[in-house]
């Protein structure tokens, strides 16, 4: 439990908590010497792009601390409050925790240089070309684009996903796995519907992104994105009965910070899958209710169904509430399985396939799962280990891992501004694809690959010194048509407007398009909504749609009740103004026509 008091005498207060020392950080201790009670002495501080040695401050007033611990990874200075606070202080044999103190002056300083990346000692490292991009060549023999990664290395030395908790939501984890951090008996079989082992022989995936989230770095095999975060998982895939998908994304709420979510709608069919009520529900308790209030962070896979699929088609991925990650191959470029859309978030990387370069994570231990020992591309002495996982699947826990690092950095951010600073600290990948536009808030986006990829670096910087998102506002707006109408088959697209007016909204986070259309086949349709700024987003494409023997099939009247997609794209725009929806059908044959349309912006 932390104390948050003001105390006159924070030498009193810190002699007075008496602690044993009940863990231990990758980084000396900073410490306090009663003989010279008015300074603390600190291993190390980053500031800006310089990293220093044996900094010694002066203490103006404790501001708090804590008895257990560790919460944090290193030591960080707010320089907007001329605040410190200390991931772990010695005095004596006694050890505080998140101890925050403002900073009285500067005494002295040791040493210092530019901050450099952190390297870690795991053997596998060296294949991870999605943390480090030196060219490695992935089995084909082609090399990645140097530099394309998510540049994390700097971001480690301000965090590493200490005492921050991920969900695996999956087909399993393998809870025993030698280089994954689980919590001892807080996993879930929904086999058995109990707490127990997630894990067999067959939970490769689970077990793979958990890996890539959180791997534990600087021991054996290969490093997570947020190597020092704890992990559980949930074998939500390996049920046998259904109905346990709103359980899953709020399974132990108070304790998780972050599920990860490498499932979906099925892939490459074209159909239309709306979301359960009661999992839209439950992500709904769990932004609000998660974390204190502050509201968990959901990764949400896109999807690999390119490219017939699009994201848009996938009422889980279209929720207002959980981030839908995208996939980039080693040159930076859309995976070609990864699902375009008007609620692709960002994106990470996943590579291509086995035969030419995807990533090097965890697998089931022993000789199961994806490394087998029979293939050319297996990892040859290590088979708790692959070289072989793809995906959105794998770019989801990636951003997780990142959410990791956010929230160890910055514990007070809700799950928008995780939100938020993702999309605006991406990097601009692939410059010369020609979809990028700039959004009327003056950001750059793409249906491919929504606000960019993640910069783990720039992403952290941002949230050390973020100033929080005012309550969220929510405004909607239906179009009133006098009568339905007509869809010309294979013909002009149809206009229609609404005006949303008053709202307050002046920077939209989400907006959610409500479409409803008697039309028998939505894969003649193309629907794009252009927003009072002029941004187009597009969330439905003409397509075939085929069914799980790939064989063509009507893509079904999907649209007959009302189909609720999701825009991330429009974020930092104004809601206000007249909204633009055009629908064509593009296909000759079935015809139909638009019934009704409304938007719900959510912003500030």
């Amino acid at each position: 439990m932390k104390t948050r008091k003001m105390f006159r005498s924070p030498v009193r207060a810190l002699a007075a908590a008496v602690l044993t020392l009940t863990a231990t950080l990758a980084h000396s201790a900073s410490t306090w010497d009663p003989a010279r009670p008015t300074e603390v002495k600190l291993d190390s501080l980053v500031f800006g792009d310089n990293r220093y040695t044996d900094v010694v401050v002066t203490v103006g007033d404790l501001l708090g601390f804590s008895q257990t611990g560790p919460s944090r990874t290193y030591n960080a200075f707010n320089p907007a409050n001329g605040s410190l606070t200390i991931a772990h202080l010695s005095v004596g044999n006694q050890s505080f925790y998140d101890v925050v103190i403002r900073v009285g002056g500067l005494v002295s300083v040791g040493g210092g240089g530019p901050l450099t990346e952190l390297t870690p000692t795991d053997p596998l490292f060296s294949a991870q070309w999605h943390l480090k991009n030196t060219g490695q060549s992935g089995a084909g023999g082609d090399p990645a684009l140097v530099g394309e990664d998510l540049n994390v290395g700097k971001a480690w030395r301000l965090a590493t996903g200490t005492a921050i908790q991920i969900a695996v939501v999956d087909d399993g984890l393998d809870i025993h796995h030698e280089d994954l951090r689980v919590v001892s008996g807080k996993s879930w079989d929904y086999r058995v519907n109990a707490y127990g082992d997630p894990s067999s022989s067959t939970s490769s995936h689970g077990t793979s992104c958990g890996g890539l989230a959180a791997a534990m770095g600087n021991n054996m095999g290969v490093t997570g994105v947020a190597f020092n975060a704890r992990l559980v998982g949930y074998n939500l895939l390996a049920a046998t009965t259904g109905g346990y998908g709103a359980d899953a994304v709020t399974k132990d709420l108070p304790s998780n910070h972050i599920y990860t979510n490498s499932y979906g709608a099925a892939d490459g069919t074209g159909v239309m899958f709306p979301e359960e009520t009661a999992w839209s529900e439950a992500i709904a308790t769990g932004v609000t209710q998660g974390r204190g209030g502050k509201g968990v962070v959901y990764t949400w896979a896109a999807g690999n169904g390119a490219p017939v699929d699009r994201s848009d088609y996938d009422g889980q991925g279209n929720h207002p509430m959980v981030l839908a990650i995208g996939s980039l191959n080693g040159q930076g470029k859309r995976s070609s399985y990864s699902e375009p859309g008007s609620n692709v978030l960002v994106t990470a990387y996943g590579g291509e396939f086995c035969a030419t370069q995807t990533t090097t994570t965890t697998d089931v231990s022993g000789p199961g799962g994806y490394n087998d020992g029979n293939k050319p591309e297996d990892i040859s002495g290590s088979p708790n280990y692959t070289r072989c996982m793809n995906g959105t699947s794998a770019a989801t826990p990636q951003v997780a891992g990142l959410a990791a690092l956010l929230l160890e950095v910055n514990p007070a951010l809700t799950w928008r501004d995780v939100r938020k600073i993702l999309a605006t600290t991406a990097r601009k990948n692939d410059p010369a694809h020609a979809d990028w536009v700039t959004n009327g808030a003056g950001f750059r986006v793409n249906h491919d690959y929504g606000f960019g990829v993640v910069d783990a670096l720039a992403a952290v910087r941002a949230a050390q010194s973020w100033t929080m998102l005012p309550a969220q506002k929510t405004a909607g707006a239906e179009a009133v048509l006098a009568a339905a109408l007509p869809l010309a088959d294979n013909g002009t697209a149809v206009t229609s407007t609404l005006s949303l007016q008053a709202s307050g909204i002046s920077q939209l986070e989400f907006v959610e398009l409500r479409v409803t259309s008697d039309h028998t086949d939505v894969g003649n349709l193309e629907i794009v909504l252009t927003s009072p700024a002029g941004t187009p987003s597009t969330v439905s494409a003409v397509r075939g749609c085929v069914n799980a023997q790939q064989e063509p099939v009507t893509c079904g009247a999907g649209l007959s009740s009302g189909f609720r997609f999701g825009i991330a794209r429009l974020m930092g725009e104004a809601a206000d103004g007249t909204w633009t929806l055009s629908v064509r059908d593009g296909k000759t044959g079935d015809t139909g026509s638009l019934s009704a349309w409304s938007i719900r912006a959510h912003g500030y």
